[in-house]
């Protein structure tokens, strides 16, 4: 070989391999330019894209590096996405991008192409197509994290999860996920994150849960579990936070012994959990000496400290968050020393709502790093701790609801010598309050619901500049403040429900441009409401005038484009028409008052949001106007005692989220329109005391089948009684007495199942409205109001409204049915009222009539029953009204206390009855047995008994004498007899006679 050439390849192959150990040396130093060269699989390339072609997004900048593009064909450069470096397959998909819902269509099967896939996060990802955790994502065994939470899915969690045994983090939260928890979890031995918190799940919580050793972090809350926490959950001795609650009452409880396993707990929430049981709970806390967060309210728990732990517990001192609210807890002295050994760290300690005695210990003073304390609703005693108020780190503080002492001037000036720029709420029940205004700092003072009195003037307020809420409400204060008075404060909350503040509105209120709610209820006004004031309610969360003496008109304001969400103007002198700019609340309360005209507020076209209205017992009169298709969202309406006449509207058929409605005490005629077969959501339908005509609407069986109650009487229906009304097995109240309806009372009348059960005191009727959310105090609340309905109760006419639920009546009275009794009414045994008098009923008093055992209220008068009372009758032990008067009764009054003590007006118009109480006593007394053995002997002394004893008593009167006259040989010998015993007869008395006579003498 050329030695030339031998020199030339020995250079070519050495520059060749130093360009290779340079590119080698800067790939390592820049894994960025690694990623570059790492090509992207086809197969995963197209199973990405095909998932993103299924989410159907309206925003496409989410997923804007994907795509089909030349610069784009690197599916391992897109966004949300991370490959191997040495492989290429996809190991990452991150499209969780924000904690704001992001509705995204459905999941495509292309993604079980992504075989490699080791982390998978589609939270916050609204699959509204896919309504079910798809299968497929179970045959990603490579998994290790998968967080599906907030993305909407129902139905039940794939069994087939046990597949995934690499498993690590699992988040399926704040779905719709429901029926058990599958066992099959207990094969993914590598969990240390499980959230299965806010679903469905419901049943025992699954003790293969004990099995996961590795588990750190357990959620199970906001669910339905019921049973008891397994004790095999003292095997998860890794365990450091665990979260059980609920914003309801579960079927939860434990002991608590499992706990004593679980050193490494920081964080231990088992609200609601029923552990009444856990006689050392107290001992059992204190031996987790990591615990940071602990929260038992509503539990059950008592405080059956020993002293010796109570002084010497070894409390974690990091312990910042207790909540012992809502429990059982009753000696101070006990519970507070317990907590007083974590005063390093606490900074949230709530017992409010349990027994405490006692009082508060001048060592609470300690707690340095304390920011809440509520301690409301107990019955603590004694002096305030000055020492309380040198705690600089007061946020909020609430002593309210006990029965402390103390010069508020005294805490004050400890306030002040702190500076306290920390503490914004103060809620106290104290009677002295001189002195809150010098708190500079204080952003909320609530003071309601107390027994303070006195008079408020502006000094108390002079230096409030900072505050937000003030709720001085439902005490006997006094404002005395002058109109010119311009507060320091801009008030966000107003609550003063009670106080004095007029006669005159208060003037003050025009400078609180920020307010959203305003509460200023029987406060004793009694002027105009001025024009400025409705300029706020815009901005308006609630408005409460209710319960005043307002006066006069409001004037028509113009529309605006929102208003607050309820407003309460009832019980005042408000007259005139309703004005329309009020159509644009959501809750709209104007009982109560003197409104004349309603049409410019029912037609506006702008009453949409409109959930609930009520203008009963105005003056408000015409014909009701046909604008009711612009109330779409209408859940509760109440017209009742108006002078409304006329038709009623056919648009109010198309009011299709009612529940509630009430058109009682008007003049309305006609028939009931058809179109209300489209309301079926209604649950309850008053139209009594009206003129509404027609045969009884059929359709009502068949279209409202949610009906709670049906209330129809005094009006003018005629014709039958349709059977499809015993499709409402809904029904508790059913009222349609005062008609003029006919025919036979339906057999099928039984199958209103809802008054064959026992009334409970947990039934309630009301209707909820929306909520709303209050900014301020970061709370929701909900709406709620208790319905009723009157009905002719003890003879008169009584309207229920917290108790409605426990009803079960039906009052039939003064129509024109006829026939008898049906014995299938026997079988509504929850009924508490029956009322079917004044019809032409006829037959006899059912004997069933006994299984009734809830009735406290029957009339059958005014009928034409006959036979006998039944003896069962005397068993209705709760029956304090009963009348059977002006019928045919006939026999005996059944014994008993029930029926003899009553007064004997029950029984009049009966002339074939007798016994007590009547004065008509029984020819032949006879005592009725109670057990019913009478009905048997009425039934075998029937017609065909006495046809059979006068055929037998002629056969054998004539077939003796026929014997006699027929046979002369028998004829002689029965003479004979007679003769020759006539004989015997005579000899034997004779003797007797003379023996007789010899004695005496």
């Amino acid at each position: 070989m050329n030695p030339r050439f031998a020199m030339a390849i020995h250079y070519y192959v050495f520059i060749v391999f130093f360009m290779h150990i340079s590119v080698l040396h800067v790939l390592a130093l820049n894994p960025m330019i690694g990623n570059v060269t790492v090509k992207c699989i086809e197969s995963e390339r197209q199973a990405l894209l095909a998932l993103k072609q299924g989410f159907h997004l309206n925003n496409n900048a989410w997923l804007s590096s994907w795509g089909h593009g030349d610069n784009q064909k690197e599916c391992c450069n897109w966004e949300h996405i991370q490959c191997s470096n040495e492989t290429g397959h996809v190991l990452k998909l991150d499209l969780h991008v924000s904690d704001h819902i992001v509705r995204a269509g459905s999941i495509t099967t292309a993604l079980a192409e992504l075989h490699h896939l080791n982390y998978l996060d589609l939270s916050y990802i609204s699959f509204n197509l896919t309504p079910s955790i798809p299968i497929f994502i179970a045959s990603l065994t490579h998994l290790r994290y998968l967080n599906l939470s907030h993305s909407g899915f129902q139905g039940k969690v794939p069994h087939q999860f046990g597949n995934l045994l690499f498993l690590e983090y699992l988040d399926l939260g704040y779905n719709s996920l429901l029926a058990e928890i599958p066992p099959q979890i207990s094969n993914l031995s590598n969990l240390v994150y499980l959230h299965l918190g806010s679903n469905s799940f419901h049943g025992n919580i699954p003790p293969q849960l004990g099995s996961l050793l590795p588990l750190k972090y357990l959620d199970l809350s906001e669910n339905g579990f019921n049973g008891t926490i397994p004790e095999n959950f003292g095997n998860l001795s890794n365990l450091e936070y665990l979260d059980l609650s609920s914003s309801y009452q579960i079927s939860l409880s434990s002991d608590l012994q499992w706990l004593s396993h679980l050193s490494f707990m920081r964080h231990l929430s088992l609200p609601k959990v029923n552990l009444s049981t856990a006689n050392n709970w107290q001992q059992l806390v204190s031996g987790l000496s990591h615990l940071q967060y602990l929260d038992f309210n509503g539990c059950d728990l008592s405080d059956s400290i020993p002293s010796s732990l109570s002084s010497a517990a070894n409390f974690s001192t990091s312990l910042s968050f207790v909540d012992l609210s809502s429990n059982n807890l009753m000696n101070s002295s006990l519970i507070f020393p317990w907590l007083m050994n974590s005063t390093s760290s606490l900074a949230m300690l709530n017992l409010d709502h349990n027994y405490l005695r006692g009082t508060i210990p001048q060592a609470i003073g300690e707690l340095s790093s304390l920011e809440y304390l509520n301690l409301a609703s107990n019955q603590l005693e004694g002096q305030i701790p000055i020492s309380l108020f040198h705690v600089c780190s007061l946020r909020e503080l609430d002593l309210s609801g006990n029965r402390l002492s103390g010069q508020f001037h005294e805490f004050a000036k400890a306030l002040s010598n702190c500076n306290h720029k920390q503490l914004q709420t103060l809620k106290m029940g104290w009677n002295e309050i001189t002195g809150i205004g010098q708190l500079s700092n204080l952003r909320e003072l609530r003071l309601g619901n107390n027994s303070l009195e006195g008079l408020i003037s502006e000094s108390h307020f002079s230096k409030l500049s900072m505050l937000l809420t003030l709720d001085l409400s439902h005490n006997s204060l006094v404002f005395n403040i002058s109109n010119e008075w311009v507060p320091p404060f801009k008030l966000i909350k107003i609550k003063l429900a009670s106080c004095i503040l007029g006669p005159d509105f208060p003037k003050w209120l025009q400078s609180q441009h920020n307010m959203n709610w305003l509460d200023i209820s029987g406060a004793e006004i009694s002027s105009n409401v001025p024009n400025w004031f409705w300029e706020f309610l815009p901005t308006m969360v609630k408005l409460n005038l209710s319960h005043n003496h307002f006066k006069g008109k409001i004037e028509n304001l113009p529309l605006i484009p929102q208003s607050a969400l309820q407003i309460d103007l009832s019980s005042n002198s408000f007259e005139g028409p309703v004005p329309a700019f009020l159509s644009i609340s959501a809750q709209v309360f104007l009982s109560n008052n003197m409104f004349s005209t309603a049409n410019l507020f029912l037609c506006s076209n702008v009453s949409a949001n409109t959930e609930y209205l009520d203008l009963s017992n105005n003056h408000i009169r015409g014909q009701l106007p046909d604008c009711w298709m612009n109330f779409q969202s209408l859940g509760f309406l109440d017209l009742s005692n108006n002078y409304f006449h006329g038709s009623l509207p056919r648009s109010m058929g198309s009011l299709r989220q009612i529940q509630s409605l009430h058109l009682g005490d008007n003049n309305f005629s006609g028939e009931i329109p058809l179109s209300f077969v489209n309301c079926t959501e209604l649950r309850l339908f008053d139209a009594a005391k009206n003129n509404l005509t027609g045969p009884f609407p059929s359709w009502i069986g068949n279209n409202l089948s949610n009906l709670f109650i049906l209330s129809l009487h005094s009006n003018q229906f005629h014709g039958s009684m349709p059977l499809n009304i015993c499709n409402l097995d809904e029904l508790h109240l059913l009222d349609l007495s005062l008609n003029s309806l006919s025919g036979n009372i339906p057999k099928c009348i039984s199958n209103l199942s809802a008054m064959a059960s026992q009334a409970t005191s947990k039934v309630d009727i009301f209707y909820a409205y929306d909520a709303y959310y209050d900014d301020f105090d970061g709370i929701t609340s909900f709406g709620v109001n208790a319905d009723s309905a009157s009905l002719i109760w003890k003879g008169k006419m009584s309207k229920y409204r917290s108790t409605l639920g426990l009803l079960r009546s039906i009052d039939l009275s003064s129509n024109i049915f006829n026939g008898e009794i049906p014995s299938e009414m026997m079988s509504l045994v929850g009924l508490v009222s029956l009322n079917i008098s004044r019809n032409k009923l006829v037959g006899n008093i059912p004997q069933g009539i006994g299984q009734l055992k809830s009735l406290d209220f029957l009339d059958l008068s005014r009928n034409q029953l006959s036979g006998r009372i039944p003896s069962q009758l005397s068993q209705l032990d709760r029956l304090s009204v009963l009348d059977l008067s002006y019928n045919d009764l006939s026999g005996q009054i059944p014994l008993g206390t029930q029926l003899q003590t009553r007064d004997a007006s029950a029984y009049i118009g009966n002339p074939k009855l007798c016994g007590a109480p009547l004065n008509k006593t029984c020819l032949i007394p006879t005592q009725n047995p109670v057990d019913g053995n009478d009905d048997h002997e009425e039934q075998f002394f029937t017609e065909g008994f006495y046809i059979a004893l006068a055929i037998g008593f002629i056969m054998g009167f004539w077939g003796v004498s026929c014997s006699l006259i027929l046979k002369k040989s028998w004829r002689y010998a029965y003479f004979k007899f007679f003769n020759d015993l006539y004989d015997k007869l005579y000899v034997f008395a004779a003797i007797k006679m003379a023996k007789l006579k010899r004695l005496r003498a």
